[in-house]
């Protein structure tokens, strides 16, 4: 009852084909063939090189050459030299870094916290040079980004898994997020590092709005040689996620990785048909999926999906 995908796959409501501008409809729409030997042979898997992420980022790399100066060490130099630091002479400071903070994308309550913590550790003190002002506003930076980095819930996914596995039960998680930010490749990826470590995973596919939703999960699956659980298009999402999660159970799988249809956050319908698929099926972990180049607004994303 365990292992790959071969044969276990349920089939469900196919996507109708359309006629465009008074043509014919295509005969085919999914090419995602599950048939025969040659299937998974036909999905190419990437396999690239190691990344050297240190070279990536610049880690190590030559400091700036002498005599320049930076935003922040000119907007704080102004402090060095005087007596101790007045809240006074901190607010215009602070003021000019939060306004640079929020340039360039940081959301308002993300940069208020980083500058409160940079002001905080600096009125009273005295700067008698410029090095000891970069060290104490590099402290007091590091210590509160720290801060708000640091989830509030350890999430250890491979143990969470084995302890649902003791419990005759497979562990659930959601993939959320709005649309086009990569849900259903990051639950493949999570999908890969389960298998990786001897668990079974199945997919689950609840995006039964998108054309092409449960045929790119298809080929995941095919990919990873790990079953696939779809009912089509059209259906109650909450309803297959149920049911994906009884036949994983009786199956003897692992871990259940649900997928969803993007929707904006705002989006007061989609919001509440999302609600009740996690409010039926109770999952372990709700993991939201973001884009890194959203910005601002991932804060307002994240505020939404988390309501």
């Amino acid at each position: 009852g365990r292992g790959g995908r071969g044969g276990r796959e349920r089939e469900g409501k196919e996507k109708e084909a359309r006629s465009w501008d008074g043509g014919p409809a295509p005969a085919k729409l999914d090419f995602s063939s599950d048939k025969g030997a040659g299937a998974r042979a036909a999905v190419k898997v990437y396999e690239g090189g190691r990344v050297d992420l240190d070279q990536a980022f610049g880690v190590g790399a030559a400091p700036p050459a002498e005599g320049t100066t930076s935003f922040l060490g000119g907007t704080l130099s102004k402090l060095v030299g005087g007596g101790p630091v007045t809240a006074e002479a901190m607010a215009p400071v602070l003021k000019a870094l939060l306004d640079r903070l929020v340039e360039k994308n940081v959301a308002q309550e993300v940069g208020a916290k980083v500058i409160d913590a940079v002001g905080a550790s600096l009125v009273g003190a005295s700067l008698p040079t410029f090095g000891s002002l970069a060290s104490t506003v590099k402290a007091a930076m590091a210590e509160a980004l720290g801060r708000v980095l640091t989830p509030s819930r350890r999430v250890d996914l491979l143990h969470d898994i084995s302890t649902a596995r003791g419990g005759k039960r497979p562990y659930v998680v959601v993939f959320v997020g709005v649309n086009g930010v990569g849900k259903s490749t990051s639950l493949s990826k999570v999908a890969y590092y389960i298998k990786s470590n001897g668990f079974v995973p199945l997919l689950c596919a609840c995006d039964t709005f998108r054309s092409g939703a449960v045929e790119q999960l298809r080929v995941h699956a095919q990919a990873l040689d790990v079953p696939l659980f779809q009912k089509g298009y059209g259906n109650d999402a909450a309803q297959i996620a149920a049911d994906g999660i009884a036949h994983a159970q009786a199956m003897g799988y692992d871990a259940v990785l649900v997928d969803t249809a993007g929707r904006m956050q705002d989006n007061e319908p989609l919001m509440r048909a999302l609600a009740k698929l996690v409010h039926v099926n109770s999952p372990d972990l709700v993991l939201f999926v973001g884009e890194a180049l959203a910005g601002n607004d991932a804060v307002d994303q994240v505020t939404g999906f988390n309501a």
